[in-house]
């Protein structure tokens, strides 16, 4: 009896355990919420000014200096007050690394762009240099896709319309011989059984 019940709580734990990924939102929203609280505790990092300084590290107020000016500039922030000149410089700077980063990826994918509409083998050729230089750093072979990139192919569509017609008519050629010959064997067959049928 003892051992039906310690079963049954144990069907109904796994049973609760099993059921909580489907009350758990989405992996992207997760995946959301987590950016979004890191963003807020670096935002309250850089514009909450630390707290306030500590009661026993505080300062007296030191007299200014004769050759100080009376105005002070607006982005200089006084010790209790948060520091915005930093969080704007860091915000241009994550900014920059990140249209630096569009742009090196807008330019590398140039070959691959002109020659979007040209033929497959033409595409292949530049996006295989292309990634070539994007994986080893060597800039020659960007500087090749883009110079394939630029020299229009010629059409070789004549030569390999001569050849898929001769592979056709070949293949007609071979199905008919191949027709002829079981038709040829099948009336060999029809011929044999009729001698084997007629008497001696």
């Amino acid at each position: 009896m003892h051992g039906l019940s310690t079963k049954s709580a144990w069907l109904a734990l796994t049973a609760k355990i099993e059921g909580i990924p489907r009350c758990m939102p989405h992996r992207r929203v997760q995946v959301m919420v987590g950016v979004l609280i890191l963003v807020g505790i670096a935002l309250a990092f850089l514009l909450g000014g630390g707290g306030g300084a500590h009661p026993a590290t505080e300062r007296p107020p030191s007299s200014r200096h004769p050759a100080a000016v009376e105005h002070v500039p607006s982005f200089v922030a006084s010790p209790d007050s948060p520091d915005f000149l930093l969080g704007v410089t860091a915000a241009v700077l994550v900014g920059a690394v990140l249209a630096t980063g569009v742009l090196f990826f807008w330019l590398h994918s140039l070959p691959e762009r002109l020659v979007h509409k040209s033929t497959k083998v033409h595409l292949d050729i530049v996006a295989v240099l292309a990634l070539l230089s994007l994986f080893t750093h060597v800039h020659v072979f960007w500087v090749a896709a883009l110079l394939i990139a630029l020299v229009k192919v010629p059409d070789f569509s004549l030569f390999t319309r001569h050849l898929k017609s001769m592979t056709s008519s070949l293949e007609r050629i071979a199905d008919a011989q191949r027709r002829e010959g079981q038709k040829n064997l099948s009336q060999d067959l029809v011929t044999a059984s009729n001698d084997e049928r007629r008497p001696c």
